[in-house]
């Protein structure tokens, strides 16, 4: 073998990445990201695991252990057998934090989605035809983002009435303008490019330009917009909970929580302490994982 020849390891070093392959090696190095990967991938395995639960029991955990009132150890404090302690009608904060946290974060998500599918709709038309179109959809979007997503969210649910669809309807119209502009903005940036104009010539029609090949090159800024927003239904349902709108007790919702134990915060710490950590730590740990995503995807930051 010649001195000069270039081991196995190096070839396949420089051999060339895709993209989301170079992504999520530059995901990877960001440690931060990663920690709120898996803080959220934890969160995930415990919503389907308590959904399971339920649906082998028959909820019959649910309403022994998550519901069931225990007045005689009403707002005791955490110890080893309530490692966060008992709430207002004696019962465990941590098993209610657990069950909680599929209607957080399954609802979150769904919202998003929600608005995602309208929103990115409604934002490739508008990049994608322009002019009067364009004009038309993101003057409806302008009127939209004139009102505060919270505002606008109590406003609809107040209106409908409070059950989940309600909330899941309104937390997700609150956020259509929001991905209507991003996906708009990935279009604009797409549409002109040369491969486009090929798809043009071969004879494809709109509907394949715009879904097939314009939407997919520009999921990087949807991906991050998507986490990000994430986060912000969370606390937005969690919020509506907290104002009485979202969901009722006694399902055990985060926000639902902190409603109920705020006449208690000077007696009982740990009945405000514990949702409040809980619903912190889930949006920090999306934070960090949208700024994550954000660099990883961010072409620019290629070497």
């Amino acid at each position: 073998m010649e001195e000069n020849s270039t081991p196995k390891e190096v070839v396949q070093e420089k051999k060339q990445r895709s993209l989301w392959d170079e992504a999520w090696r530059r995901f990877k190095k960001n440690k931060t990201a990663m920690a709120g990967l898996v803080y959220l991938s934890i969160l995930v395995i415990v919503a389907i695991t308590t959904t399971v639960i339920d649906w082998v029991t028959k909820n019959q955990v649910y309403k022994n252990y998550i519901i069931k009132q225990d007045l005689l150890h009403r707002l005791k404090g955490p110890s080893a057998q309530h490692i966060f302690g008992q709430d207002e009608f004696g019962r465990d904060i941590f098993l209610r934090m657990l069950w909680g946290t599929r209607y957080s974060l399954f609802m979150g998500a769904l919202a998003i989605i929600f608005a995602l599918i309208i929103g990115g709709f409604l934002g490739a038309l508008s990049g994608y035809y322009g002019k009067r179109v364009d004009a038309i959809i993101m003057r409806c979007m302008d009127i939209l983002l004139a009102i505060p997503s919270m505002l606008l969210a109590t406003a609809i649910v107040a209106a409908l009435g409070t059950s989940l669809v309600n909330v899941l309807i309104a937390i997700g119209i609150a956020y259509i303008p929001t991905f209507a502009r991003t996906v708009r903005a990935s279009v604009l940036t797409v549409k002109d490019r040369d491969f486009i104009e090929a798809a043009r010539a071969i004879g494809c029609d709109d509907s394949e330009i715009i879904f097939k090949y314009i939407v997919m090159n520009a999921l990087a800024p949807i991906i991050v917009q998507a986490t990000l927003g994430l986060a912000g239904a969370i606390l937005s349902i969690a919020g509506l909970s907290f104002l009485g709108l979202g969901i009722q007790p006694p399902t055990p919702e985060w926000g639902a929580m902190l409603s109920n134990a705020r006449t208690y915060i000077r007696d009982a710490w740990h009945v405000t302490v514990m949702p409040g950590l809980g619903i912190m730590l889930t949006i920090l740990s999306l934070n960090l994982m949208g700024d994550g995503l954000r660099d990883a995807l961010d072409p620019k930051l290629k070497n």
